[in-house]
């Protein structure tokens, strides 16, 4: 009598770190099904170093839309508060170029981290078997085309007439690029999220919670909208308040 037994499923091919790396922009779900229970700081070490190296690199072709925030956020700060003296807002002001100075060295590997703790919740309350650490290495990967952003600022401010821009979704691939800065700013920033590159790592982090969390395919993509959600929860906040 024979007995007829189902063969397990092979284990997913090995790759080194620099694969996976250029993998993820081509075979997405390879990395994640090989990564599952990998270690987290790989992953998360070359994103962080290459998104801050790129940032600092489209600083200066961001120059412009970055100093007309700044100089908005200080006529608002003084129309909201008509007392305020000239050394307050020269100290608010400078808060705010520094913010915005070491943003990227502390900034970003700090959002990989938040994006990361974020992906885990997720998981775990879908059921998944993410561990923490597997939340910031899907975080680390489906962050990398935020690289490709980067670059492409650097490119727009080679190639075109950027000085009468002067909002940073100008430099956007989505809703964001046509709308003007007004007065909400919330509404702003909530649209500026409706881009190609944010929704792009939004797939990635449902690919993520599918092949490294098991997560199921339906839930895993509400999942990763739940995380787009809470990624606008700054820009709901000020769309709420007015602030």
């Amino acid at each position: 009598m024979n007995v007829l037994s189902e063969s397990p499923a092979p284990a997913p091919a090995k790759a080194s770190l620099i694969e996976d790396c250029i993998d993820i922009w081509f075979k997405p779900s390879a990395v994640f099904a090989r990564r599952s229970g990998a270690g987290w700081f790989g992953p998360f070490a070359v994103s962080a170093v290459l998104l801050v190296a790129l940032y600092y690199a489209a600083a200066g072709s961001m120059q412009g839309v970055l100093d007309a925030e700044v100089t908005k956020a200080i006529a608002s700060a003084k129309a909201e508060n008509p007392n305020m003296t000239g050394e307050q807002l020269a100290t608010m002001q400078t808060v705010i170029e520094k913010s915005i100075q070491f943003g990227g060295l502390v900034g970003l590997p700090v959002a990989l981290f938040i994006l990361g703790f974020g992906v885990w919740l997720v998981s775990r309350l879908l059921g998944g078997i993410l561990s923490l650490g597997g939340g910031i290495m899907v975080a680390s990967f489906a962050y990398l085309p935020k690289a490709l952003e980067l670059l492409l600022v650097i490119v727009q401010g080679m190639v075109l007439d950027t000085s009468a821009w002067n909002g940073r979704y100008k430099f956007s691939w989505g809703a964001g690029r046509f709308m003007e800065p007004s007065e909400t700013q919330g509404l702003y920033n909530l649209i500026g999220r409706v881009d190609a590159f944010t929704i792009w790592v939004t797939i990635l982090i449902a690919l993520g919670l599918i092949h490294a969390a098991k997560v199921e395919k339906t839930k895993a993509y509400a999942g990763a909208a739940v995380v787009w959600i809470l990624g606008a929860i700054p820009a709901i906040y000020q769309l709420a308040t007015g602030k």
